[in-house]
């Protein structure tokens, strides 16, 4: 299987499946294998073959699939707490590191650079249907953004109720929201209403 062109701040959007985390009920993306392979396959995690097969072998593995599932989402919550606490400053917690670090030592090997067209790909050997092969692109991001000393411009939505991680290319590093349409243009709303109210 070729991987081909993964982001380096790929791991930054599978935490953000989870959404509005400031909020009461964050809003989730993730609500079984099925949305979890969705997910992989439009983020260029897997191909769509590999996402096919993995599909019909759930079918006929309900207690397999909710323990990959589960496991699935025990790394996107350890990468967005390592982030997070990366984001404000401070050290990831040595837990939420041993989960990345088995899930890495778990994932295929990305020792094989190969043409494709124009471009170059990782290939991976054979695709089995377990949480490191599905997320070897995350979990390489991962450990990449990490190692890069990119990690320095991880951010973290300011608003208290997204909490979106983004990595900060802004010119003067400088980025506060996940997306200035967005969370930033409500916060410039907000304080133009208080403006409004004091006057």
């Amino acid at each position: 299987m070729l991987i081909s062109g993964y982001r380096d701040d790929l791991c930054l959007d599978y935490a953000n499946t989870l959404s509005w985390r400031g909020r009461a009920e964050p809003a989730e993306k993730l609500h079984s294998l099925d949305d979890l392979l969705d997910w992989a396959r439009t983020s260029g995690s897997v191909g769509a073959g590999a996402a096919r097969n993995a599909s019909i072998w759930s079918r006929a593995r309900s207690k397999k699939v909710e323990e990959l599932f589960a496991e699935a989402i025990a790394l996107r919550e350890a990468i967005f707490r390592i982030f997070s606490a990366m984001a404000a400053g401070q050290g990831a917690r040595d837990r939420d590191l041993a989960v990345l670090t088995r899930s890495l030592a778990e994932a295929p090997a990305r020792n094989w650079l190969v043409r494709s067209g124009n471009r170059f790909a990782w290939r991976i050997g054979q695709h089995r249907p377990r949480m490191p092969d599905l997320l070897a692109p995350v979990l390489w991001s991962a450990g990449d953004l990490l190692i890069a000393g990119e990690h320095r411009l991880v951010r973290q939505c300011a608003n208290s109720e997204c909490l979106w991680l983004f990595v900060d290319r802004s010119k003067n590093a400088t980025r506060r929201w996940c997306d200035m349409a967005a969370c930033g243009n409500r916060a410039k709303a907000q304080r133009h209403y208080q403006k409004i109210r004091q006057d």
